[in-house]
């Protein structure tokens, strides 16, 4: 049954990595342990979907 659960959760990484979904979670993993203050998650997507996006959205 292990090498189900362990394909299964490589699966769900992988979709979340492609998604963007993990998205936040990668951005504090690299900035862990700089200098700076981190984004919130709220203010973090509202600039990760202006840069896919190409400009600020309305709502």
């Amino acid at each position: 049954m292990r090498p189900w659960r362990t394909l299964l959760a490589a699966l769900w990484s992988g979709l979340r990595s492609w998604s963007g979904d993990d998205a936040y979670e990668r951005y504090c993993a690299e900035h862990q342990g700089h200098k700076h203050k981190l984004l919130s998650r709220r203010e973090f997507y509202r600039r990760y979907f202006d840069r896919r996006g190409g400009g600020p959205r309305c709502c």
